[in-house]
């Protein structure tokens, strides 16, 4: 065997040096990001009245900066769901008789007593029709978005306006579940 023989390779070498090298530049780059600033709690005034009146005067020695609770909220949704329901006639809701929406009212707001001092940030309406026995999907998602569409004008300091991103209807088809029933899960907001 020749000396030469036992050497690595000039290209064996090579892959090394720029598996080295690219670790060493990776390093360099992910200790070199800066993380974000954060926002200047003590910001300067601008030209508009709304940012002047807004900010704190020292000599009522009010800070500006944020308190504990501000920071340490968690945001998102609440993952614990209330459900409330309520029983109509689901052809005269959808027919938007007036009768049908004060009814609605009416059991809206004495299900929602229990949650006062909440607001719901997020709503599903599961509505439930049946014809003939089985559930009609067509009219049982007219019945849930006719639901749906009266709940914030039947509390509104409860329920946000009415948007399908934010207050939706769907059918139930659960077997045990009455005609004319539109289960309300309620979500609210992490406090």
């Amino acid at each position: 065997m020749s000396r030469e023989s036992r050497r690595p390779g000039g290209t064996y070498l090579a892959g090394w040096l720029f598996a080295d090298l690219l670790l060493v530049i990776v390093l360099v780059v992910l200790g070199s990001e800066v993380p974000a600033a954060a926002p200047d709690p003590h910001p300067s005034p601008t030209a508009t009245a709304t940012a002047t009146a807004a900010t704190p005067d020292p000599s009522h020695g009010t800070s500006a900066s944020p308190t504990p609770s501000d920071t340490a909220r968690p945001g998102g949704l609440d993952p614990v769901t209330v459900s409330v329901g309520v029983r109509l006639d689901p052809d005269a809701l959808i027919a938007g008789r007036p009768s049908e929406t004060a009814e609605l009212t009416r059991q809206v707001t004495e299900e929602i007593k229990r949650y006062e001092g909440r607001t719901a940030a997020f709503v599903m309406v599961f509505g439930t029709v049946r014809s003939g026995g089985s559930v009609d999907t067509g009219r049982s998602d007219a019945f849930a978005t006719a639901v749906a569409r009266q709940l914030p004008q039947a509390a509104p300091r409860f329920f946000p306006p009415y948007s399908e991103k934010i207050i939706r209807g769907y059918h139930d088809s659960g077997q045990a579940i009455p005609s004319g029933t539109a289960r309300i899960e309620l979500f609210f907001l992490l406090s």
